[in-house]
């Protein structure tokens, strides 16, 4: 089974769609930075679905917690996939990087290639961190909790009243 998963990922690895998808990558800082960008935000999606599926179905919550708890991830999810889209924009704004990677890489403009290769590794890098830091650290603990607190007493007045 492991050897048919590797032979189909490989397959996958080493099709026209991959390569043609990776050379677009090298090619473009921006596409680079948006997969890289979108990458991130689906794999913080699927796994907020899990916990949230996972709660639902775990026997040690009690069940007067669990909605609180599955309202809290599925809150925390959503405002961490549009606070990650949010800073992504504004953080690989061209203006924006090219203000930056002018200061940062000055030293590099008599060299336009190695100039190139350090913004784009910026870019990518500073956008998918900062995306990352900004909305997982700072922005999503302080609006998620006040907003998953406003869903569970809606849902408890809704269970109150019938």
């Amino acid at each position: 089974m492991i050897k048919t998963a590797e032979k189909k990922l490989s397959t996958f690895a080493n099709s026209h769609i991959v390569k043609k998808h990776i050379d677009k990558c090298i090619k473009s800082p921006q596409f680079l930075t948006n997969t890289l960008l979108a990458t991130s935000i689906s794999k913080d999606v699927f796994a907020y679905t899990l916990r949230v599926n996972n709660t639902l179905k775990n026997k040690e919550i009690p069940e007067d917690k669990k909605s609180f708890v599955a309202t809290m991830d599925a809150v925390t999810g959503v405002i961490t996939a549009l606070v990650q889209v949010s800073a992504g924009l504004l953080l690989s704004n061209k203006k924006l990087q090219e203000g930056i990677c002018n200061r940062l890489f000055s030293e590099l403009k008599d060299n336009p290639k190695k100039f190139k290769q350090a913004s784009s590794g910026f870019r990518a890098v500073s956008t998918l961190v900062g995306a990352t830091l900004l909305a997982k650290r700072i922005i999503v603990p302080l609006i998620s909790s006040p907003i998953a607190g406003y869903f569970e007493n809606k849902h408890k007045q809704k269970s109150n009243s019938k």
